[in-house]
């Protein structure tokens, strides 16, 4: 609903801003800018690390509760899976997951370029 001010005598026409609710860019930084995030992905896309222990003892200040709690997030919006074999779990990107290597190379691109 729009309405109108006026201001120095001149009347204009002021339209509220209504968020876009479907917003693509929105959503993908809701869901991969959770801190960790991209980091997990890029161990797992980059150096191909698996197992819950790899990715921990790569990432310091990153806590066994929070990768934990990370890669069941990462699980439920369907950017990795969860392979359990034996007694031995790993971890493996989804196509979704996958998708999401681009944005890592953009990353390193930009930083490569503007943080050497």
């Amino acid at each position: 609903m729009a309405r109108r001010t006026q201001a120095k005598g001149q009347t204009r026409e002021v339209v509220p801003l209504l968020a876009y609710q479907a917003d693509p860019i929105r959503e993908s930084v809701k869901r991969l800018g959770r801190k960790w995030t991209l980091l997990i992905l890029r161990d797992m896309a980059f150096l191909q690390l698996d197992r819950f222990g790899q990715i921990l003892r790569n990432n310091p200040g990153l806590t066994p509760r929070v990768l934990s709690r990370r890669l069941g997030q990462m699980q439920e919006e369907g950017l990795v899976e969860r392979i359990a074999e034996d007694e031995q779990v790993r971890y493996r990107l989804s196509p979704r997951g996958e998708d999401a290597v681009f944005i890592l190379l953009a990353f390193l691109q930009y930083g490569i370029k503007h943080h050497p």
